[in-house]
């Protein structure tokens, strides 16, 4: 099994290095820098520049709870101010502390999204439609953190998973003593 992941990961990472060049990785570095520097422009247009990212971010939530069953209720895109600033986007679902765990960290599966849409829309893209896509890319990237939300939600499932493996590395320690 590991080696099947280990090869499939290799091979992953060269299809990555045969279709994207430095120049490809840079412009979608500094077009996460804009989005990042949107953030001082206005929560309005950074809403607007974030909105791929955001929309990506809410619909793993709502997806990833769907399918675990936790009824999500559709995903809200209109921006709200909170004690902490501006939140963007928000799924609501109901929900277990273990069953969190995959929901609140779903937007990880962004990431790898972002790098196949890289490699296969964004490189060979000419020049206007290839800015749109490293705009998508760096927006996917950004949007593939989870959020402080997601993060207090995600600890204490971690938390019962850890008690849960060491119980059972205890377990398994005493039956080897015996």
């Amino acid at each position: 099994m590991q080696s099947i992941i280990a090869s499939s990961l290799d091979d992953w990472g060269h299809y990555l290095a045969l279709n994207l060049s430095p120049a490809d990785v840079l412009c979608v570095i500094a077009a996460m820098a804009l989005i990042r520097v949107c953030r001082y422009a206005g929560m309005w247009i950074y809403a607007l520049i974030a909105l791929p990212g955001t929309l990506a971010h809410e619909l793993a939530h709502f997806v990833v709870a769907g399918i675990l069953g936790a009824r999500p209720q559709f995903p809200s895109l209109i921006p709200q101010r909170t004690s902490r600033g501006w939140q963007l986007g928000s799924v609501a679902f109901r929900v277990g502390r273990v069953r969190a765990l995959p929901i609140a960290t779903a937007p990880l599966l962004l990431a790898p999204l972002a790098l196949w849409w890289a490699a296969a829309l964004m490189h060979p893209a000419g020049p206007p439609l290839y800015l749109i896509h490293a705009w998508i890319v760096a927006a996917l990237l950004t949007a593939s953190v989870p959020s402080r939300t997601d993060l207090k939600l995600a600890l204490p499932a971690l938390a019962v998973l850890g008690v849960l493996a060491l119980i059972a590395c205890a377990g398994w320690a005493i039956a080897q003593w015996h």
